[in-house]
Formats: C-alpha cells, structure tokens, sequence
C-alpha cells in the first residue's frame, strides 16, 4: 500500500494503476454477510414463530428474516474481485487456463466434499446431487427436483463466471462497464417480466446475476479511476445515490401489503432491485474510503475472522444445524434449548470451517505453483482477499 494514497486504495502521485491493496474492510464485509445468513438459517428459517410466545425469540425472528441478503453481499464481493483479476490478468496468454485452475482448486474440493456428504446422508437427494455437480443446482425447481443447502449461490456464480472472463478480455474498460450495466438492467427487466406471471423464486441465475454485475463494475470504475491518478471516492455522488435509491425501494416494498401472487411477485422484485443496489453501495463506499477511521469497526478481528473461514462456514452450516434438529429437536417455549442450539450450531460450523480451510483448502490451493504460469509481477493482494472467501 502506498504511504500516499489518500484513502489506501491507489497512488496519488502515479498517472498508471497502482496494484490493488488487500482492502481489509471487505473482509470484514464478508464476515457480516456469513454471520447474517447464518443467523437467518438458526432464528428465522428454522423457527416457527407460532409455537415461540417469547419476545427475545420473537425479536431475533423478525430481525434475520432478512439475513438472506448477506448472498447479495457475497455476490457484489465476488463480482468486484474476480473481476478486478480479470481486467488485470487480460493480456495474459494464459488468462483461461489460469482463471478456471485458481476457481477449480478453491472451490472444487470443499464443494465436491459437501456433494458426496449430502449424497451419503441423504440418498433421496441423488437427483439433486447430478444438478450440483454440474452447477445448475439453482435450476432444481424447473427440473421438480427437490433441493437442499447452499449450493443454488454457487452455482449462479458459476454459470455468471463461465460466460464473463471472455467479456472481459474481449472488451475495452468503457465497453466493459456498459456491459456490466446491461447485465443489471436485464436481470431487473426479468424480474419483473417474471413478476407479471406472479414468479418470485430468484434462484433463477438470470432473476439474480445483478449483484456479480454491480460488483464488475465497481471493478471497472475504480481502475477507469486509477488510471487517472484517482480512487473510487471520485465516485462518491453515485455511491450515494446508489445507496439512496436501494433504500428507498426497500421502503416501498416494504410499505407495500401484497394482495396476490403476481401481487407478492412484484414487491419481491421491487425489493430485489433495493438489495442489490444496497449492497453494491455498501461495498463501494467501504473500497472508496478504506482506512477511514468510521470503517475502523470493519476491520476487526472478530469480523475478519468470519471472513477468512466464509466459504467452509457457509457451506457447512445448514448441513450441521439440520443434523442438530434431527437428533435434538427444539422445544418449543424452552429459551435455554433455543441458546444451546445457537452455542452447538455456531461452535460446531467453525471448527468444521477451520478444519476445512488447513486440512482441505489451503493443502489444495497450494497445488497452484504446479498448474498456473509463474508470476513475473507482484500478485496484486486483492488476489488474496478472493482466496480467503
């Protein structure tokens, strides 16, 4: 990080693109979006309300319902890395070979460790387990298939990933950014085309590709901003204005009492739309102004602890609550039943995700130096950051 970037970001006093720094904030990002769908998963997905009279209950219900959006997060996180290696490794003659082995050694083995353990456990699931290993496990519904766990994220990211690197390295930074633009533009216009027909399952990678898109074109902007001499606090007027209107469409969905499916359909889309441009703020505001002392709490340890082991955590997490309810089920109206199972779940998700992450995942990825090519520049550390997902 150069001592005179005014926000950690780039080099002042360079008319070219500084390397990225590792932005510790978006670590810290990362671990509020695993710690939200966690949460969302143990207090409101795995509730019913109707047989808890207890406020504090009642008040971590009402709090997660909304927990769920820390996939957008992961979504706008990723879409800002990834794309910010792309545009960097662009000229490269082995930009495909060395993008898909890096996405293959981080998110093959743990992803094929969880298929196999969802198929040992649950043979019903046999089905599904196909959809996931060819990563359509997001299109489960349209196959009448049922599904189960985290795997729908991944392969929405996946499906975006095969089509994007060429994007990328086929087009200018202005054409780029279009492009990211347009994808957003497109996901919204089908989430309320979809909504006319009272659609409001977002599994659907074309229904939510916008988050990966906003984060692409943060990337875009902050090296257009680079290469001037300038960071994405150069920015700050449509950061604002992106945060702004996000909010406001929640609001309105929220405001809104639906009266039927299409009805329902239509304020799912509304707040669809609010979350990812929410979302997109937020991790733009904290890349403009990292360092800043107000960001200071984004850069704790706790936070970047949740953020380095967030893959494993995400991924294990379902699978070890289910397991918990089958062998305790909760009492209803027991408040110690309801903690002690909050305490296990959470214990039990990050030693499962550290054993992950130092026995299976970093072992893997040190395969990288036999597959991809050697590095003949600094690896920029935002390289780092995609690692640590």
């Amino acid at each position: 990080m150069q001592s005179g970037s005014q926000h950690g970001v780039m080099n002042q006093s360079s008319k070219k693109p500084a390397h990225f720094a590792h932005l510790p904030e978006l670590d810290g990002i990362r671990g509020i979006a695993a710690l939200m769908v966690f949460f969302h998963h143990l207090c409101f997905t795995g509730i019913n309300l109707s047989e808890w009279h207890n406020g504090l209950v009642q008040g971590l219900f009402h709090v997660f319902v909304y927990g769920d959006s820390g996939v957008d997060l992961f979504f706008v996180l990723s879409g800002f890395l990834i794309t910010s290696l792309l545009i960097r490794d662009r000229e490269s003659p082995r930009y495909y070979q060395d993008f898909y082995w890096k996405r293959a050694l981080r998110i093959l083995p743990l992803y094929v460790l969880c298929i196999a353990g969802l198929f040992l456990s649950n043979p019903e699931y046999g089905r599904f387990a196909l959809l996931c290993l060819l990563f359509i496990a997001n299109f489960a519904q349209a196959f009448n298939i049922p599904s189960v766990g985290p795997f729908w994220t991944l392969a929405i990211e996946e499906q975006f990933y095969l089509l994007w690197p060429t994007i990328v390295r086929r087009r200018s930074l202005d054409s780029l950014r279009h492009w990211a633009l347009g994808i957003v533009g497109f996901a919204i216009a089908m989430r309320l085309l979809f909504a006319c027909y009272g659609h409001f399952n977002y599994h659907f990678t074309f229904l939510h590709c916008d988050g990966l898109a906003l984060g692409a074109l943060l990337a875009c902007l902050l090296e257009r901003s680079q290469r001037i001499g300038r960071g994405l606090d150069s920015k700050r007027p449509l950061l604002l204005s992106m945060l702004a209107g996000g909010a406001a469409l929640i609001a309105v969905a929220l405001l809104m009492i639906p009266r039927d499916r299409a009805h329902i359909a239509f304020v799912g889309a509304i707040h669809a739309t609010g979350l990812a441009f929410l979302c997109g703020s937020v991790v733009g505001l904290a890349i403009a102004y990292t360092g800043h002392p107000l960001l200071a709490w984004l850069r704790s340890g706790f936070l970047a602890f949740f953020g380095l082991i967030s893959y494993a955590f995400y991924m294990f997490h379902l699978f070890v609550r289910d397991a918990y309810d089958r062998r305790y089920p909760l009492k209803a109206d027991d408040l110690a039943s309801y903690f002690i199972r909050l305490g296990v779940v959470l214990g039990v998700s990050i030693a499962l995700a550290l054993i992950s992450r130092y026995v299976v995942e970093l072992p893997i990825m040190g395969l990288r130096k036999y597959v991809l090519r050697p590095a003949v520049k600094p690896i920029a550390t935002v390289e780092s950051a995609v690692e640590k997902g």
